[in-house]
């Protein structure tokens, strides 16, 4: 029986068996590994070794960075799903952060209104992703 939602794992490969079967998840195997991608974070099985790691593209640009260890266990307690999920509030409150700041230091520099605009824009977009994973 697969868990596949809110429920504790007892390792990792019971994380891999949720995202396999999980709704919403992208298949992307490739040669010598299985691969599963949710919300940007990225799951893998190597086929030869069985070792399971889970990959966040937030740390770099151009390729999946392997997460922090202590994040694992987070894996572990709140399973696929939700982990992922809570991994990705957690990025959107720091983009949220961030740009609070831009905005900030627009208002007390150059008030450029071009600039601030752009700025009041990805601010929406982000709450609006935002309020539509809190929902799930």
């Amino acid at each position: 029986m697969i868990k596949l939602k809110g429920l504790k794992c007892n390792n990792l490969q019971e994380v891999f068996d949720q995202a396999k079967h999980s709704y919403g998840c992208v298949n992307i195997d490739g040669s010598g590994y299985q691969a599963y991608i949710y919300l940007g974070v990225k799951i893998s099985r190597d086929d030869l070794t069985e070792e399971i790691i889970i990959y966040d593209p937030q740390k770099s640009i151009h390729y999946y960075v392997e997460i922090e260890k202590y994040l694992y266990d987070l894996f572990l307690e709140k399973g696929w799903r939700d982990a992922v999920i809570h991994i990705t509030l957690e990025k959107y409150k720091l983009k949220l952060e961030r740009i609070k700041e831009g905005i900030s230091k627009e208002m007390n520099g150059s008030q450029s209104p071009k600039r601030l605009r752009v700025l009041k824009e990805m601010r929406e977009q982000i709450l609006k992703k935002y309020y539509k994973l809190t929902q799930k």
